[in-house]
C-alpha cells in the first residue's frame, strides 16, 4: 500500500484552508494545516511535509521568515508561494530564497495543481482505486489510505501514525455509501 504525499497548506483565511485540503485530499494526497508561521515551522519539523504551500503574508510570521528559516537545511519540504502581492521583487525574492513555484491569487484549482505537479511530479493526478480496493482515512491522524475491501473489519495500523484503525464501513453525509477506516473506540467516549 502505498502511503500519499503530505501536503501542509498555510494560510491565515480558514475558508481557502478548507477549500484546498477538500481538493488535495480528493486527489489522495494527505493535509495539514496552519493559520501562521508560526504553526508552519512546527508542523514542519514534527511532520515533514513533502510540500508547503504558503501564503506570503500573514501576521506571526509571514511566508518569507518561514522560507528563510528553511533555506539550505537538509531534509526541507519543497515550497510553493501564494500572495495577492503584484510585485515583482517579491517574486524573484521568493524564487531565490527557494520556491518552486509563486502563484498570484486568486487562482484556479488548475493552476495550483500545475504548481503542486511541478514540486511533486507525477502527482498532481488523482491516483484510480483499484477494484477491490477502497479509500480509507485514519481519524487519529487523518491520513489517507488504500485498503482491500477483504480487510472489512479488521484492525491495522496506520502508515502514518501506527494507530489501531478498524475498517467498517460508514457513509458521510452528502456523499452517500463509502469505506472509511475508523479508530477501534467511538471518539465520543470519554
Amino acid at each position: 500500500m502505498t502511503v500519499a504525499r503530505t501536503i501542509l497548506v498555510v494560510d491565515d483565511d480558514q475558508e481557502l484552508r478548507t477549500g484546498l485540503r477538500a481538493m488535495l485530499q480528493e486527489r489522495g494526497f494527505q493535509t495539514l494545516e496552519a493559520e501562521d508561521g508560526h504553526e508552519a515551522r512546527r508542523l514542519i519539523e514534527q511532520q515533514r511535509p513533502d510540500l508547503v504551500i504558503l501564503d506570503m503574508m500573514m501576521p506571526r510570521w509571514g511566508g518569507f521568515p518561514v522560507l528563510e528559516y528553511f533555506k539550505d537545511k537538509p531534509g526541507s519540504p519543497r515550497f510553493i508561494m501564494m500572495t495577492a502581492n503584484e510585485m515583482a521583487k517579491h517574486k524573484a525574492y521568493a524564487e531565490e530564497i527557494g520556491v518552486i513555484d509563486y502563484i498570484r491569487k486568486p487562482f484556479s484549482m488548475k493552476r495550483l495543481l500545475e504548481g503542486v505537479d511541478k514540486a511533486l511530479p507525477g502527482s498532481a493526478t488523482p491516483v484510480p482505486v483499484q477494484p477491490g480496493t477502497m479509500r480509507c482515512r485514519c481519524y487519529a491522524c487523518g491520513a489517507v489510505m488504500k485498503a482491500s475491501f477483504r480487510l472489512l473489519g479488521e484492525t491495522r495500523p496506520c502508515p502514518r501514525c501506527q494507530s489501531e484503525v478498524y475498517i467498517q464501513p460508514q457513509p458521510p453525509e452528502d456523499e452517500g455509501p463509502q469505506l472509511v477506516a475508523n479508530t477501534p473506540y467511538s471518539q465520543d467516549q470519554d
